[in-house]
């Protein structure tokens, strides 16, 4: 081989290792846009699912059973709102920046330990006793307010992500993003 030939091999290996470390296929404001609009969309849609609730016992609830039906269908729409973000994060794909591969993965685990917590919540909201009114009502109000713990620590699994993988391009896709600052 001559020297000239080893040169540009040496040269498209160098090149070839210079690209993106585990990283995905999706550009990083592609990935972020669709991240930071399914986090925005779940966090306007809980806050309104609450809101309602809030207005509704304000109203005036008679009895448990009314109560618990109102807990019951905003707990049911908290989930069921989480697992629709969990769906849209993972259909946002992998993000083309060095360790996209981890952090999709830790976003992914970040937001299933939110549902694991708001699913929980739903359980000890069952679990409450139904004697009366009045202590009924108070005790779903305390599982319910406990949820903003729920949504700190997906704000915080945010910002540690930020910290953890230091892509730039990616984290300046997330901190440029409309919904993410929306999120603040």
């Amino acid at each position: 081989m001559t020297r000239r030939v080893l040169f540009v091999v040496i040269v498209l290996l160098a090149v070839a290792g210079c690209g993106v470390s585990d990283g995905g296929d999706r550009e990083p404001r592609a990935y972020a846009r669709s991240v930071c609009s399914a986090l925005l969309v779940w966090r306007l849609g809980v806050t309104a699912d609450s809101t309602r609730l809030s207005n509704a016992l304000s109203a005036g609830a008679v009895d448990v059973a009314t109560v618990k039906a109102r807990y019951t269908m905003f707990f049911a729409g908290t989930v069921r709102r989480t697992d629709q973000l969990i769906a849209a994060v993972k259909a946002a794909g992998v993000p083309r920046a060095d360790h996209g591969v981890g952090y999709a993965r830790d976003l992914a685990a970040a937001l299933a330990q939110a549902r694991k917590g708001l699913a929980d919540a739903r359980t000890r909201f069952a679990r409450l006793p139904a004697g009366d009114l009045k202590s009924y009502a108070a005790g779903a109000a305390k599982v319910r307010d406990s949820l903003g713990t729920v949504f700190t620590e997906v704000e915080g699994s945010l910002d540690r992500l930020g910290s953890t993988y230091t892509a730039s391009d990616l984290n300046g896709a997330f901190r440029d993003e409309p919904d993410c600052r929306s999120l603040s």
